[in-house]
């Protein structure tokens, strides 16, 4: 379980079950706490890959698809990691937390929604605690 840390939230994502099978869908202000403007997925086949490495001056909401991945995140005073393994969780980290993405099980798929375009979106290489500080969505 994710120790709180001011800037991540663990969140549940709606899943509906039917006999056709498994359905996850992500809204706005529903299950997604902003509105997304750039969806991507990394796939990762190889163990000890690791990403990210820097903190976004965007909100970010990861999910696995498929797999496993220790997300380990620091706001600048605190630090805590979380093993994300399934799709009925979504981590919720807000712009300038520090985020290394590290024990990738094999062929793991991560969607990834921001908050930003790429192009509007810097990166920092320490944790940026005024970000989050000064946005209030939560």
């Amino acid at each position: 379980m994710l120790k709180r840390i001011e800037g991540v939230h663990l969140l549940r994502n709606p899943v509906n079950i039917d006999p056709r099978g498994t359905l996850v869908a992500l809204e706005q202000f529903n299950s997604l706490p902003f509105v997304p403007k750039r969806v991507f997925f990394m796939s990762v086949q190889k163990p000890g890959t690791a990403r990210g490495g820097h903190a976004n001056s965007c909100d970010e909401f990861l999910v696995v698809l498929k797999g496993s991945v220790l997300v380990e995140v620091d706001n600048g005073d605190e630090c805590a990691g979380i093993r994300l393994e399934r799709y009925d969780q979504g981590l919720w980290i807000r712009a300038g937390i520090l985020i290394h993405l590290r024990e990738f099980e094999t062929d793991t798929i991560l969607l990834v929604c921001a908050s930003e375009l790429y192009e509007d979106t810097r990166h920092y290489d320490s944790a940026q605690p005024d970000l989050y500080l000064a946005d209030c969505h939560a």
